[in-house]
This record gives structure tokens, C-alpha cells and sequence, in this order.
């Protein structure tokens, strides 16, 4: 992968981070932004070139990180994919599944890499539970909790921070939404701040999950059941937890065996970053490809429709 000319295409506060993996493990020919002088930042700080010409940083680079806003994102992966370009386009993927069938009509029409950037895939803790091959876990709970930040309020709760555990419970069951509730309350913007939805699957599968960025402090925990077992799985601990039936080990709780799994931490985002390069290069897939990104942003979609219903609702109720 070394060989590989790459760039990036946005280098605010998460595109710095992939240009900085990407001067790890290839090319690293330059970085683009709508901002020069952060652009120029950026590029001084990891030695490249800062192209203030996004045709030009397209002729000479065989594969991109897409980390502007969601606006942009199909124009430039358009743009990109026409080039013969190879892209990962951070999440979510596009602002309509429109922009996101268009793109990947393009993409197999040009024969390039189309990945999206759903980076809890590449932890460590989703990554083993993959390997494990476990059938579908029948019910899955989550939490995702985030302080408030003055960054990515162009999208609300759900595609923000949602769209990561929507995409994960898809990825665990390899099943499709059938039912969708879902409530929410616009905080502090004018958008959904706070979410939970309620998600039953094609397989039978539901999964209850929830969703913060106004919270004192982060969470990031899954809980996967299954009919002998369940995990506990703490994103921000890198740690992951198996409870089954057995002779019983777990103080209060009569016949059940506790087996922590002992894993050693990566980066995700240059692992994510590494399996794309990787399926570029005919070597695998990349972690999430374009179509999965599709699937987890009309999940996303049809979440914050039953949000705005119910915003909706709620407003008429005190009018």
C-alpha cells in the first residue's frame, strides 16, 4: 500500500487525523480544503502539498478521503469517481440516498473503491466479534453519549452519532429494518439533539438505541443478547465482556459465568484507512463499502422521519 498516491479532501478537525494516517501508510500526495490557510496548515505539518485546485489534486492521486461536509460529499465523490479515483467518503455517506444510488452506479460503472467511513466497524471489539462468526444476537442495546461540541451541526443526532450503532446492528444481525419508532428532542440546536429509537429487523431481531450529544460525559456501550449469552461491549474501554450460563462466577448473579476478553487496542481510523487501501490495491474488502453505507443512512433516514413525526406531534399537542 505504500505505493499508493492518496490525498484529502477536507482537513478540518477529523480530515487532519486522516491525512495524518495516510502520510503513515502511503503516499501521502496532498490535501485540499475550501480554507487555504488551513489547508497549507495541514500540508506543512505533514510535509505534502496543498492543492488549491481540487481537478489538479484528482490527476494525481489514485485513491482520496472524502471528509468535508455531507453536502458536499457526492459532488466531490462525483467528481473523484469520474477521475477514476478511489474514495472513502467519511459519514455519513451522502445527504440522500438519490446522491448515494447515483454514486454507486458511477463508482461500478468506473470500476473504483467506493467505501464509506462508519468507523466503529474497524474497533478492535467489533472487529473479534466478527471473526467469532456468532449467529445474529436477538436483541441489541445501546447508548451513545456525547458532551456538546461546536462541530459537525450541519447533521442532527442521529446522523451525527445514531448513524454508527444503526450501522452496527445492521453489520451484527445481516438483516434488514422492518419497523422503525423513534422520539427526540431538539435541545440546544435547532435540530435533534437527543434521540431514541426502537428498530425491529427482517430476521426478528430488535435492537433499542440511544442517542445524546448534550451529555457532561461520553458513553459508548453496546449490550448483544443472545438466547445463552449476552456481551457487554464499552467502546471507550476497548473492553468486551461475556456473560453465559454455567456454574456461576458473578457475585448476585446465581449461574452465570463471567469471561472478559482480553484484547489489545488499535487505531480504527488507521485500521479503516489500511482496508481501504487494501481493497484498492485488490486485497479484500474495504470495511464498510459503499452499499452498507447506503443501508445504514436510509436506516438513518427513516429514524429521523419518525423523530420529526414525533416532534411534530408533540409541537401541535401545545399549540
Amino acid at each position: 500500500m505504500k505505493e499508493l498516491r492518496t490525498a484529502v479532501v477536507g482537513v478540518g478537525h477529523l480530515g487532519r487525523f486522516h491525512a495524518q494516517k495516510y502520510a503513515r501508510v502511503s503516499q501521502l500526495q496532498g490535501v485540499y480544503d475550501t480554507d487555504g490557510e488551513r489547508a497549507q496548515s495541514v500540508a506543512q505539518e505533514l510535509g505534502c502539498r496543498a492543492f488549491s485546485d481540487l481537478g489538479e489534486l484528482l490527476a494525481a492521486v489514485d485513491a482520496i478521503s472524502i471528509v468535508t461536509p455531507t453536502l458536499q460529499h457526492h459532488a466531490v465523490a462525483r467528481e473523484a469517481i469520474a477521475c477514476g479515483v478511489h474514495c472513502l467518503v467519511e459519514k455519513p455517506f451522502t445527504f440522500t440516498l438519490a446522491e448515494a444510488d447515483d454514486l454507486l452506479r458511477l463508482a461500478d460503472a468506473q470500476g473504483v473503491i467506493l467505501a464509506v467511513g462508519q468507523i466503529e466497524r474497524a474497533q478492535v471489539v467489533m472487529q473479534y466479534l466478527r471473526e467469532q462468526k456468532l449467529p445474529a444476537p436477538r436483541y441489541i442495546e445501546a447508548e451513545r453519549l456525547a458532551p456538546f461540541k461546536p462541530r459537525s451541526l450541519d447533521v442532527d443526532v442521529i446522523m451525527d452519532l445514531m448513524i454508527h450503532d444503526l450501522d452496527l446492528v445492521l453489520m451484527l444481525t445481516a438483516a434488514e429494518p422492518q419497523e422503525m419508532r423513534a422520539v427526540g428532542v431538539a435541545a440546544v440546536t435547532e435540530q435533534a439533539d437527543m434521540a431514541n429509537a426502537w428498530v425491529t429487523l427482517s430476521n426478528g431481531s430488535v435492537a433499542n438505541l440511544a442517542a445524546s450529544r448534550v451529555v457532561r460525559e461520553a458513553v459508548r456501550r453496546m449490550r448483544l443478547f443472545w438466547p445463552d449469552r449476552y456481551a457487554s461491549v464499552d467502546f471507550l474501554q476497548n473492553r468486551l465482556t461475556f456473560y453465559r450460563r454455567g456454574a456461576g462466577q458473578v457475585p448476585g448473579i446465581p449461574g452465570v459465568v463471567e469471561d472478559v476478553v482480553d484484547l489489545q487496542p488499535r487505531d480504527a481510523l488507521e485500521s479503516e484507512i489500511s482496508a481501504f487501501l487494501a481493497a484498492v490495491s485488490g486485497q479484500g474488502m474495504p470495511l464498510c463499502t459503499g452499499h452498507e453505507g447506503r443501508a445504514a443512512l436510509a436506516a438513518a433516514l427513516a429514524v429521523r422521519q419518525s423523530v420529526s413525526d414525533f416532534l411534530s406531534a408533540s409541537a401541535d399537542s401545545y399549540s
